[in-house]
């Protein structure tokens, strides 16, 4: 008798939904994840690679893995994509190259890992929208490793609803394509951090703030996570594989030491537990009074114990010894984020006007008109997108369908962008009758040649038929041929009747050409 083919776990996995929701309905959700799963059923050579093959495989990974980098290099890198943030840039090129050049020793030395070294994890400060994101996301790209970002906000404390922290190892790898090695060098990236400080007020467990703390601890500095998690499908389906491959389950594991962790936030408040602090040791006898300072301004000037009263537990802030300070965005930042940044959300706008075959041209007063509209959002870069799309949505919904080939963006567009768009219209048009006033002619000489009676149309049947050929899309010989399609018979039976060979095409014949034909010829008639 034939062996039957061992099904694959997908096949498994549908089998065991079908029998789930037969027994208790369609309400039952399943979530899956294709991590770490072969996509057929594999031999016993590709479950288990030779000591050989592993070795060679790791060998060009190590050679794959290059950080070559000083941290002046990686500061001019981020200067060409991201406006401002100075010492933010520095503080961060410094951490990454302190990082990166361990890992590389280590790669490079495997049996003899450093033991004066501390991994530096990066806590960033500052108010939304000032590239926070975008600085992490550029370094990753810089260096080749994979990148994960994620909210703090959707974590819980491990045995509870909602996601665990151990998901973001296993989302690095998914990133990684699957490749483990190269995932235990990437940096994962969880912003809203600020979300995670307890609260005093909280009765019995936090799971969503300080639990989510104690969760990260252990990730930051040095663990082992099991890539098949338990409250995955996929996972568990790979673990019945391997049972009955192998009478045991191989386990899937990917080691945090060298994965650089980024944690962020806006910090709200963190600045009066600041200024209280800093107020206490300034004021008394013959103490000043304070200026008045940005919550910028006081987060240079942040202390471990600041973090702990806002509601950190102090291992976690211990755990992140690189503080970064992001600084809030000024109407000139703004400005030259749209002028010079590489990424600069100008030149989406240029582009998207461009496949429509619009050459749209922003001056420098116009998007300095723009940076203070954006500044005025008080969402930092974010703001620059919310404005263009407002200012720009009727011009790409209305302009496509004119045959405009130019659309010249100044201050007064961007203050005034619906006054702007008529005034572009009515120039469309005017500049459609212009050329519709030559097509025209060609069409009457053209009728003339092969009727033997001339045809003349007057202003307002011009202006009319012009406005036609733009709103249907046609050109003018459609409209003219169709609004005269019987037009040649009737005409000619007028001529034999009062030998009129010149006709005047009036607006009325454009708009109602059957019924004026008809009055003509009665009225030829009329005149025997």
């Amino acid at each position: 008798m034939a062996d039957k083919r061992v099904p694959s776990p997908e096949e498994i996995q549908k089998e065991f939904e079908k029998v789930v929701k037969d027994k208790f309905g369609g309400n039952i959700q399943f979530h899956t994840s294709v991590q770490g799963m072969p996509k057929r059923p594999m031999d016993s050579s590709e479950l288990t690679p030779s000591l050989e093959e592993q070795e060679e495989k790791r060998r060009q990974k190590r050679q794959s893995i290059r950080f070559d980098y000083k941290p002046k290099e990686v500061k001019s890198f981020l200067d060409k994509n991201v406006i401002h943030q100075d010492e933010a840039k520095k503080a961060l090129s410094i951490a990454i190259c302190d990082h990166y050049n361990h890992v590389i020793k280590c790669l490079n030395s495997p049996e003899e890992p450093s033991k004066n070294y501390a991994k530096q994890n990066v806590l960033m400060l500052g108010p939304t929208g000032v590239g926070k994101t975008y600085l992490v996301r550029q370094i990753a790209e810089l260096i080749g490793v994979p990148f994960v970002k994620a909210d703090a906000t959707r974590f819980s404390e491990t045995g509870y609803v909602g996601a665990n922290v151990d998901d973001l190892i296993r989302d690095l790898v998914q990133q990684a394509d699957g490749d483990i090695e190269l995932a235990q060098y990437g940096i994962i990236y969880l912003d809203e951090a600020d979300k995670l400080a307890g609260s005093g007020s909280v009765r019995g467990k936090d799971v969503s703030g300080r639990g989510v703390q104690f969760g990260l601890l252990k990730l930051m500095e040095e663990t082992e996570v099991d890539l098949r998690s338990s409250n995955d499908m996929m996972s568990q389906m790979k673990n019945f594989m391997d049972m009955q491959s192998k009478g045991k389950v191989e386990k899937e594991v990917i080691n945090t030491r060298h994965i650089l962790f980024i944690v962020s936030g806006a910090f709200n408040g963190l600045s009066d537990i600041i200024d209280s602090r800093v107020s206490r040791g300034s004021l008394g006898i013959g103490g000043e009074l304070k200026d008045e300072k940005t919550a910028t301004e006081f987060f240079h000037q942040v202390k471990t114990q600041d973090f702990i009263e806002y509601g950190f537990e102090p291992e976690f802030v211990g755990r992140l010894p690189v503080r970064v300070i992001c600084s809030e965005l000024s109407e000139k930042d703004l400005f030259e984020i749209l002028k010079y940044s590489e990424g600069s959300i100008v030149k989406q706008y240029v582009e998207s006007f461009k496949s429509y075959g619009i050459d749209a041209v922003i001056d420098d007063e116009a998007m300095r008109a723009v940076a203070k509209k954006a500044f005025e959002e008080k969402t930092g870069a974010r703001g620059l997108v919310t404005v263009l799309e407002s200012i720009f949505r009727d011009f790409k919904f209305e302009l496509p369908s004119t045959g405009i080939k130019e659309l010249k963006v100044d201050k007064n567009l961007v203050n005034d962008p619906k006054k702007s768009l008529n005034h572009v219209l009515e120039f469309a048009k005017n500049d459609k009758r212009s050329a519709a006033r030559i097509e025209i002619e060609n069409f009457e000489k053209d009728f003339l040649n092969k009727h033997k009676m001339g045809i003349r149309f007057d202003e307002n049947s011009r202006r009319k038929i012009a406005d036609l050929s733009l709103s249907q899309g046609v050109g003018i010989d459609e409209v003219c041929a169709k609004i005269l399609q019987s037009y040649e018979h009737g005409l000619s039976l007028i001529k034999q009747n009062t030998g009129q060979g010149e006709f005047v095409i009036t607006q009325d014949v454009v708009e109602n050409p059957k019924k004026i034909l008809e009055k003509w010829i009665r009225e030829s008639y009329s005149n025997l």
